[in-house]
């Protein structure tokens, strides 16, 4: 059992590498910004393509998975809506709270399912993704432009746009569409993905590693705790619960784990300060998270793997 926990190990030696690199100012004090833009932009859009592109889209698991992911999520939204108002929190906490409560660290959900179960984890890691993704950002654009009071208009503007310019949304939409109307691998595009999705992975830990912000967790200890037992408690709890109610096992019950226990995106601190939200709670959250997954994320998929391996 711990022999799988210990298997990922490697993903947060990453991270601290990431970190370190970082503080060092190595290679240069302008790598990191422009290595998150070449991650965001064209590396993990390359992996979602190509990995969505042949993903088993069909059959029961699509509907495990959507029951799963989609009610955890919803439950974690409206806890983490109701925890900021009965503590009566001001709207940028508020907002640093839901994103930091429903958001997913999809970098670091890929890498485990690689290093633990190769391409049948990958394929089913691209499934949840799927799934996950499209609705996690329309819930966090609607509630951060909600706490500072949007009207309709300016939400679904701002909508809108988070679609048309997001390009992990629209590598999964193309992937989709080739692969749902059974079109399938493009000559020389999809061998050009598949090189791009290579170096995808251990470039984006790095670079989540290296937006650690170790200094930002001097914050509220209310919204770290509150956005922390959402994702690292509530989430994957649910997950369990519904594995139990739809009677999955093998990988594709450890790749739900896997994603209900992963921190939140490092993504939501850009979010946070484009949508006036409080960005250093945001950043505090962010660390904390990943920090305390170091430990949380082996344990879950340890004990998860004896009950359902």
């Amino acid at each position: 059992m711990w022999s799988i926990s210990l298997s990922i190990v490697p993903i947060f030696l990453l991270l601290i590498l990431g970190y370190i690199f970082r503080r060092k100012a190595f290679p240069g004090e302008s790598f990191w910004g422009n290595a998150d833009k070449v991650t965001y932009w064209i590396l993990f859009p390359a992996l979602l393509f190509y990995r969505t592109t042949t993903a088993p889209l069909g059959g029961e698991i699509v509907g495990s998975y959507t029951f799963a992911l989609l009610g955890a999520l919803c439950a974690c939204s409206v806890f983490a809506v109701l925890m900021s108002r009965l503590f009566k929190l001001n709207n940028g906490l508020s907002g640093a709270i839901f994103q930091g409560a429903t958001r997913h660290n999809t970098f670091i959900a890929f890498a485990t399912a690689d290093m633990l179960f190769g391409n049948e984890g990958l394929l089913l890691a691209a499934v949840a993704t799927s799934i996950l993704v499209p609705p996690t950002n329309l819930f966090c654009v609607t509630a951060l432009v909600s706490y500072q009071g949007g009207h309709e208009g300016k939400l679904k503007r701002r909508l809108l746009q988070e679609i048309i310019r997001n390009p992990l949304l629209l590598a999964i939409a193309a992937g989709v569409t080739l692969n749902l109307t059974g079109v399938g691998k493009l000559p020389i595009i999809h061998d050009l993905a598949d090189i791009l999705s290579r170096a995808a992975l251990p470039f984006a830990l790095l670079c989540v590693g290296a937006g650690l912000r170790i200094r930002a967790m001097k914050t509220e200890y209310i919204s770290l705790i509150i956005a922390s037992v959402s994702k690292l408690v509530i989430f994957p709890a649910i997950m369990v619960a519904i594995i139990h109610l739809t009677g999955l096992t093998g990988v594709a019950a450890i790749i739900l784990i896997i994603y209900g226990a992963v921190p939140t995106a490092s993504s939501g601190y850009a979010l946070a300060k484009q949508l006036g939200s409080d960005s250093e709670a945001t950043a505090a959250i962010i660390t904390i998270q990943t920090l305390l997954s170091m430990l949380t994320l082996p344990v879950s998929i340890a004990v998860a793997s004896y009950y359902f391996l």
